[in-house]
């Protein structure tokens, strides 16, 4: 898990237990010095493609179904993207 930029709370409380068991990791991202341009010229390029990681779509009314999808590992999911159109 990745949080990026700065969050409007100070504290957050995660469950040791199953960050454990699912094997996450927590990385905080103050700011991405200027990487954005360059992950969005790798993706552009085609140098990296992303469509394979993609498993599942959902419209953002289903962004709940969509966690607990991936929560539980069903249907095969890998990545689920929320689409905002």
């Amino acid at each position: 898990m990745v949080l990026v930029g700065i969050p409007p709370l100070a504290q957050y409380v995660f469950n040791m237990d199953l960050m454990r068991r699912k094997e996450i990791t927590v990385i905080n991202v103050r700011r991405q010095n200027h990487s954005v341009e360059e992950a969005i010229e790798l993706v552009r390029s085609g140098k990296v493609e992303v469509k394979k990681m993609v498993t599942h779509h959902f419209p953002f009314s289903e962004t709940a179904r969509a966690f607990e999808m991936v929560d539980a590992y069903q249907d095969g999911v890998i990545k689920a993207m929320i689409d905002f159109e």
